[in-house]
């Protein structure tokens, strides 16, 4: 069986996307829609499907079995809409969207239309989450209830600093900054490896510095070329993030997300009441006896010895780990186990945008709360 696909959006990430179909059986993008249509008719050229200047158009005119949407954050919903309505499952870039109202009319639309809805997070699928979910289904964690977060960069806000488009940049566009753009990746990892706890409160706070980092000893003899790319990109969203989500059984998501921080980056943790993991270098905490253990894992080993054992009973593992290849067996129905993705994503919603909103507020927030105040900023197209 062949999905074919069709991709909104012709740039960095449609391109991406349409590389990693390149890789998986079963898997064809037959056409690709973008209003720039040279760069759609480029796109199309390459993966040899059709070029579309309206995705409107693509789903009324391709027999498509699912798209794939790669555009700015504010167009997720109405392209992910369209699409349900059209009958075509949807894999739409992180993050889900914007604003949690707008995500949550993402998940509805494509319940009610029964098509699944894929949120992409690579980090899911990784070595060191697979490692880390195997160890606490075991209960070699016990009961997980703290994990923290953090995704920080020295200086890499989007085209300021030299890399990527204004877009990134305005809220317009994007909703917000480091948060919802790196956060996202984190909070989702997390969310997945403590069960995916509804979330409870959500209380944070957002920093914005960036005209303070122009100093010439921070920057040296480049000054100018800052200021100018400041003044052109519209920079309107967060340098950093920081916050903290009470989950329904009690346990405790801490995240910081920044473009720009005078920080290390620091692993992902989780801890549980018999042990604990860190992500990056990948260790594993526990006691043996009455001494502390710390023990590195040989995840390329526990790979290898894993698809011996899945090799048993006729399962492809190897196609099982990668996020592309996991998505059309979860179309097709092949996949062993279902990551619910898009449920994951939309979790994660409630906490970046809670985040946000705690900042306007002040104080922390409910989950109804941050619902109610939710507003959408989609993008009529």
């Amino acid at each position: 069986m062949t999905i074919d696909i069709g991709i909104v959006g012709a740039g960095n990430r449609g391109e991406t996307h349409a590389g990693e179909y390149a890789d998986v059986d079963g898997a064809e993008v037959v056409a690709v829609a973008d209003i720039d249509e040279q760069a759609a008719e480029a796109l199309a050229g390459a993966v040899g499907g059709t070029a579309y200047g309206d995705y409107r158009d693509m789903l009324d005119d391709a027999d498509l079995d699912a798209i794939d949407v790669c555009v700015h954050n504010n167009l997720h919903r109405p392209v992910t809409v369209d699409a349900a309505d059209a009958g075509c499952h949807v894999f739409c870039e992180k993050p889900m969207a914007a604003t949690y109202t707008d995500a949550k009319a993402m998940m509805e639309a494509t319940e009610e239309a029964g098509v699944h809805l894929g949120v992409q997070n690579h980090e899911l699928f990784s070595d060191e989450t697979r490692a880390a979910k195997t160890l606490r289904d075991e209960g070699k964690l016990g009961d997980p209830y703290f994990a923290r977060g953090v995704f920080s960069r020295r200086r890499g806000r989007p085209y300021v600093d030299g890399y990527g488009t204004p877009s990134f940049v305005r809220k317009e566009s994007a909703g917000g900054g480091p948060v919802i753009d790196i956060g996202t990746y984190v909070v989702g990892r997390l969310l997945h490896l403590l069960g995916n706890e509804p979330v409870e409160r959500v209380s944070g706070a957002t920093f914005e510095h960036t005209e303070d980092t122009y100093d010439t000893d921070l920057v040296g003899d480049n000054r100018d070329q800052y200021i100018e790319r400041l003044a052109e990109s519209g920079y309107d969203v967060e340098d950093s993030g920081m916050g903290f989500a009470r989950l329904a059984d009690g346990s405790l998501l801490s995240l910081r997300a920044a473009w720009h921080m005078f920080l290390p980056d620091d692993s992902d943790v989780l801890a549980g009441t018999k042990g604990g993991v860190q992500f990056d270098p990948f260790e594993f905490y526990t006691t043996s006896g009455d001494y502390q253990a710390t023990i590195s894992l040989d995840l390329e080993e526990y790979e290898r010895r894993q698809a011996l054992f899945e090799g048993d009973t006729g399962y492809d593992f190897e196609r099982s780990i990668g996020q592309y290849h996991h998505w059309i067996d979860t179309i097709t129905g092949a996949a062993e186990e279902v990551v619910p993705t898009g449920e994951i994503a939309l979790n994660s919603m409630l906490v970046m945008e809670g985040i946000y909103l705690s900042q306007e507020a002040g104080r922390e927030l409910t989950r109804e709360e941050i619902a109610e105040r939710s507003e959408s900023t989609a993008i009529d197209v």
